[in-house]
């Protein structure tokens, strides 16, 4: 509708996921080299966490799209799944025929079918989204398929996708030895200001317009109301356009941007009001993780950093001190 009167050869706001116009922030890049190794060099699965609309499935798909290895994307729309009844939706995504009564004869089968379909690839991952739907029975029986091996090699990577509810679920005292099996995790931020106005060019350059649309004011509105979330900043960029274009506006200014607002405020869930995000509180599972490793270092690195400590905490005592003495 407004494509030729902004110079846009394709509509550039959609919300749904278009690898065309993936745009990787530092925080997306940092995240896709964090899983590649992940994926590929450690055993035990993977979480990727962030609120609706961060760009999880959009970095999954991006990521699944590296040599060697297969997808097998699974929802979990019924938290009350029992864990055959998990298995058996496994068996349905994987492709396999039949019912399994059992977890046994699950396993069995798994087994079998991947040596047949999927011996030639590095890895299978298992990307279960909606993660934070899982219960403790479902969270442990997930757990447990990344253990699987295969001619002595764990061949399935499982891949935890979730809202931040799934980092509370695996910090759980109960989950402890389960979140000790997480090998990569990542948190997904919102964009700051600096991102979102990056994000908003790049989408429109792709779309086929180089020059600005959006005035810097409404840069920074758009900011401000969508709290940096991508789908937030999509929509509302969206309906801007719309709105530009129905009153025969050149460019997309701050009047526009609070024009369309009112309509999406209850729908986006904005807030007139709203100030500039708080920053995040530290994820449980990072900090789990962290923790983990820190531990992990040789007792003797630990006492070589501590000795190197002491060491430039002496020579800048006696630094100063002939400094001192040549003053005097």
């Amino acid at each position: 509708m407004y494509a030729s009167r902004y110079g846009l050869a394709r509509e550039p706001f959609s919300i749904q996921p278009d690898p065309a116009f993936l745009w990787l922030s530092a925080k997306h890049a940092e995240a896709l080299a964090t899983l590649k190794e992940g994926i590929l060099e450690r055993d035990g699965p993977v979480v990727v966490t962030g609120d609706i609309g961060t760009g999880k499935t959009t970095l999954i798909r991006h990521l699944v799209r590296l040599d060697e290895v297969a997808a097998i994307f699974v929802t979990v729309h019924d938290p009350d799944l029992t864990p055959l009844d998990f298995l058996n939706l496994l068996a349905v995504e994987f492709g396999i025929e039949g019912r399994f009564e059992s977890r046994e004869a699950f396993y069995a089968r798994l087994r079998h079918f991947l040596l047949e379909a999927f011996s030639s690839y590095r890895k299978v991952l298992v990307i279960i989204d909606e993660a934070q739907r899982l219960n403790a029975e479902l969270l442990r029986e997930a757990i447990d398929l990344a253990r699987l091996e295969l001619a002595g090699r764990r061949m399935l990577k499982v891949f935890f996708l979730g809202q931040l509810e799934f980092d509370r679920l695996l910090a759980r005292e109960e989950n402890r030895d389960l979140l000790a099996a997480v090998s990569a995790y990542y948190r997904l931020e919102p964009f700051t200001a600096e991102e979102t106005r990056t994000y908003i060019g790049h989408r429109l350059a792709v779309a086929g317009r180089s020059a600005p649309l959006f005035t810097d004011e409404a840069l920074a509105e758009i900011h401000r109301l969508t709290r940096g979330v991508p789908r937030l900043i999509n929509i509302l960029c969206g309906h801007a356009l719309l709105y530009g274009f129905g009153a025969d506006r050149a460019t997309i200014g701050l009047d526009t941007v609070r024009e369309c607002t009112r309509d999406l405020t209850v729908a986006l869930e904005l807030e007139e009001g709203a100030e500039e995000a708080a920053p995040p509180d530290p994820s449980p599972v990072a900090q789990a993780i962290a923790a983990r490793r820190a531990a992990a270092l040789p007792a003797g690195r630990g006492r070589r950093r501590r000795l190197l400590l002491v060491t430039a905490i002496a020579l800048s005592a006696l630094a100063l001190a002939a400094l001192g003495i040549a003053l005097r």
